[in-house]
C-alpha cells in the first residue's frame, strides 16, 4: 500500500483487489464505464465491466 492511497477513493487505490471490491459497490455507469475502459489491470476492468451490466439489467426489470 503506498502512502497516496490513504487519500483516494478505493477504486483508485494501487492495490487491484482493493479497486475490484470497490467496483462492486460503485452505482455510478459513467464512473464505470471509464474504469472498464482505462483501467491498468485487465481483472478490474473485467469486473467493472461486469458491474456496469449488473446495474444495466437491473434498470430494465
Amino acid at each position: 500500500m503506498r502512502f497516496s492511497d490513504l487519500f483516494v477513493p478505493r477504486w483508485q487505490n494501487s492495490n487491484p483487489q482493493i479497486r475490484i471490491k470497490a467496483v462492486g459497490r460503485l452505482k455510478d455507469a459513467k464512473l464505470l464505464a471509464q474504469i472498464a475502459e482505462k483501467d491498468d489491470d485487465i481483472e478490474v476492468r473485467e469486473a467493472a465491466t461486469t458491474r456496469l451490466e449488473s446495474l444495466q439489467v437491473r434498470e430494465t426489470v
